[in-house]
């Protein structure tokens, strides 16, 4: 569903990060900070349309653009509870002004010529884009399923930036990328957020994991897409995303009145986490047309439970989806022997998203899926209803054996 920008109150953020003294980064960084005017092409147009091609937010709260002439301002809205803290970068094209109000760590030179990512959620966008020339640096390799990536961070071409565990901020900043695509967790506002900040380097909280629905998600990949100045490619790519969801959705609606039953997670000592009735997982069911026991709740998130309550809901569903993560049946057994009275344990239609997991711990769901919303459709149509998309075969999801 499209979203209704009226709907949403932005409160702007006016408090910035606390200064630290961070003179060895701010060195590192200071020959890449943005141009002065007296550094400006002597052939800068101030009337001149320099996006003739722009793109629309319409589904993802997350954030937004607006184009100026030769520059865009990009607004994020981070959602924390009842608060909405909006947070403002200047997107200026190279070799012209920074318009004024903006501090060096809002300002981002464009095209970006080099750019960090601490989420394997990026890479699916980078990926779309044909953008892995402009990718610099990764969190680590170790969590990555793209082969190309991997292999360039084998070659070197591409730097990992927490190969400890902790983001490394003075390798961060040798690198000159013009900008960190952050994760905007409530709690990411962390000390090396602030290093880098601090020395001029700017931060991008990405936060589509608030995204309630799946294009809301893949509508991120527009963000990358305005850093790059590829809206026409991009406006392509997820015009094709939306036609192929809306088909797919279109024969679900036509086919499905009531659609099987299903729970969702996995117990957790005596508590069990299942899908809220807000939620992104549950979201996906409401397309399937699943039947799903907990519809009505408004958690956002997970809903805990005890084991009892989805206990007796697992006795009669047809269906058990994300068991947590397992991957194999004995595993179900192993994890708790009563897990075998299940129904859909009987009828083997126990189903997680390990359909491109690879051995040492990277996980395609985590990254191209999340561009892919009409794929995801598909694998959870062929689920619960394998008649209506007979030739498809299941590709971020898999069966449990």
């Amino acid at each position: 569903m499209k979203r209704n920008k009226n709907e949403i109150t932005h409160l702007r953020a006016d408090n910035t990060l606390t200064w630290l003294p961070v003179l060895i980064l701010a060195f590192l960084v200071s020959c890449t900070s943005p141009k002065s005017n007296s550094d400006l092409a002597s052939d800068f147009d101030p009337q001149k349309d320099y996006f003739p091609v722009k793109t629309s937010i319409d589904y993802a709260i997350g954030f937004d653009i607006v184009y100026h002439k030769h520059w865009k301002e990009l607004q994020m809205f981070r959602h924390y509870n009842d608060f909405i803290d909006t947070v403002k970068f200047a997107l200026v094209q190279r070799d012209t002004p920074a318009p004024d109000g903006f501090a060096k760590e809002r300002i981002v030179n464009i095209p970006a010529q080099g750019l960090g990512s601490l989420s394997t959620t990026h890479l699916g966008m980078f990926d779309l884009l044909d953008a892995f020339d402009q990718l610099k640096g990764v969190e680590t390799a170790q969590y990555i399923s793209n082969s190309r990536v991997k292999s360039l961070v084998e070659t070197g071409e591409i730097t990992e930036l927490s190969p400890a565990g902790m983001l490394n901020t003075e390798l961060t900043v040798s690198l000159g990328i013009d900008a960190l695509l952050g994760v905007g967790y409530p709690n990411s506002q962390n000390e090396a957020y602030q290093e880098l900040e601090n020395t001029g380097v700017p931060v991008l909280l990405n936060a589509d994991w608030q995204e309630k629905d799946l294009l809301g998600r893949a509508e991120w990949i527009k963000l990358l897409a305005v850093l790059l100045n590829k809206e026409a490619l991009v406006n392509e790519q997820f015009a094709d995303m939306v036609s192929e969801y809306e088909a797919v959705l279109q024969i679900v609606n036509s086919n499905v009145q009531k659609g099987p039953s299903t729970i969702t997670g996995i117990a957790q000592g005596d508590s069990w986490f299942v899908s809220g009735g807000k939620s992104f997982a549950y979201h996906i069911l409401d397309l399937a047309k699943v039947n799903y026991p907990w519809a009505g709740d408004q958690s956002t998130g997970s809903l805990k439970l005890d084991f009892e309550t989805v206990y007796l809901e697992g006795l009669k569903s047809d269906f058990w989806l994300v068991p947590g993560a397992v991957k194999t049946l004995d595993e179900i057994l192993q994890a708790d022997a009563r897990y075998a009275d299940f129904k859909a344990f009987k009828n083997r239609t126990i189903y997680n998203i390990y359909g491109r997991y690879t051995e040492g711990g990277g996980n395609d769901y985590y990254e191209s899926a999340v561009v892919k919303p009409h794929i995801v459709l598909k694998d959870n149509i062929k689920i619960f209803h394998p008649d209506l998309l007979p030739d498809h075969e299941l590709v971020y999801y898999n069966r449990l054996k």
